[in-house]
């Protein structure tokens, strides 16, 4: 089975619709927003001003906006060189997982994707809408001005992640800009719509290590495809950099100092000790960068999936094209992401429960 192949059978739909458009806006990546976003909600349970229902939509309205950037940065690339890239660089994994794969094959057109995206980004506009009106009802106009500003910080760094005057993401800084994005945009954001709060240092902290999980995950694409993007011309972060030991530095503290920030919330009072739980995660952290340094030396790495690295389904058709070398640190730098998330959700809600 080639590659084209194995990525048609897991990932490609055959039919138009809201369905048609939600797999082709790569909903796999949607934890990356929806868990931060639930972590923050679940963080401001308890806070004065916190209110149920505007969380609920704010959450959507996150992950409908997510999707909507997804195909806005298809439309930006397609527009920038609608050329099919796995014909430009046989050698890279994500040139032959096209992006655009839908619109070459006929399925769509690029007049399609463009009314995609505006039906995507305007209906999470609609949710943002009523959240800055109900924090305007609720606690005035300053509270509903900084959900503005933040939607609007959200909106025009991810415009120019790939589109807009900057395209940062051709410059070397789209992995910093993800960051960004999923971590403290968006948490500070949810906590302003949630309970009208501009800003607060442990939301920011939080915000901060999980900015840097989910920049990981881009990054350590960037470090496995560093000779690939070059043939493509495609400018990464780990481009910027002549030497893949200082590549390597910056795994290393993108998966770790997640763990120190966590830490000084606690010795500082914000956060319970349980939160320590998320260290179960640090062996997987500890891998991804140790299997990452014998694979940029083309030492042999032996990466096949263990119990303790968590989900990675369909991995046998990963196996079966190919991609199984390059998906296994993906997912890997996924689910901690995913864990972290998700110890600190179980665990705060625990702590409320028996409080």
């Amino acid at each position: 089975m080639s590659t084209e192949e194995g990525f048609e059978k897991y990932y490609r739909g055959h039919h138009k619709g809201l369905f048609f458009w939600i797999r082709n806006s790569r909903s796999i990546a949607l934890p990356q927003s929806a868990l931060p976003a639930l972590l923050a909600i679940v963080l401001c349970i308890g806070q004065e001003g916190f209110t149920w229902w505007i969380a609920v939509l704010a959450f959507f309205g996150v992950c409908i906006g997510h999707l909507g950037m997804n195909l806005a940065d298809d439309y930006f690339d397609y527009k920038r060189d609608s050329r099919i890239r796995s014909t430009l660089s046989s050698t890279s994994i994500r040139a032959r997982m096209d992006k655009c794969t839908y619109i070459n094959n006929g399925d769509a057109t690029i007049e399609d994707l463009g009314r995609a995206v505006c039906i995507f980004l305007g209906i999470a506009g609609g949710f943002g809408l009523i959240c800055v009106l109900a924090q305007w009802w609720l606690h005035g106009e300053m509270a509903a001005l900084w959900v503005i500003l933040y939607a609007i910080a959200g909106l025009f760094v991810g415009i120019n992640y790939s589109g807009g005057p900057l395209k940062m993401c051709m410059h070397g800084l789209g992995e910093l800009v993800i960051g960004l994005m999923f971590g403290p945009l968006l948490m500070l954001g949810m906590q302003a719509a949630v309970c009208g709060i501009a800003f607060s240092w442990p939301m920011c902290v939080m915000s901060a290590a999980i900015g840097l999980l989910v920049t990981n995950i881009v990054y350590v694409h960037s470090v496995m495809e560093t000779e690939a993007d070059g043939e493509l011309g495609k400018m990464t972060f780990a481009r910027l950099f002549k030497s893949r030991t200082t590549q390597l530095v910056f795994v290393g503290v993108f998966a770790l100092v997640p763990f120190a920030l966590l830490g000084l919330g606690i010795a500082l009072g914000w956060w319970s000790w349980w939160y320590l739980a998320t260290l179960v995660t640090l062996p997987m952290s500890v891998y991804l960068i140790y299997s990452l340094s014998r694979f940029v030396k083309g030492l042999p790495t032996n990466d096949n999936p263990r119990w303790w690295m968590g989900p990675m389904t369909e991995f046998e058709i990963f196996k079966e094209t190919g991609m199984d070398w390059f998906l296994i640190r993906w997912l890997l730098a996924r689910n901690v992401v995913m864990y972290w998330c998700l110890i600190l959700i179980v665990v705060t809600i625990v702590k409320l429960l028996i409080r």
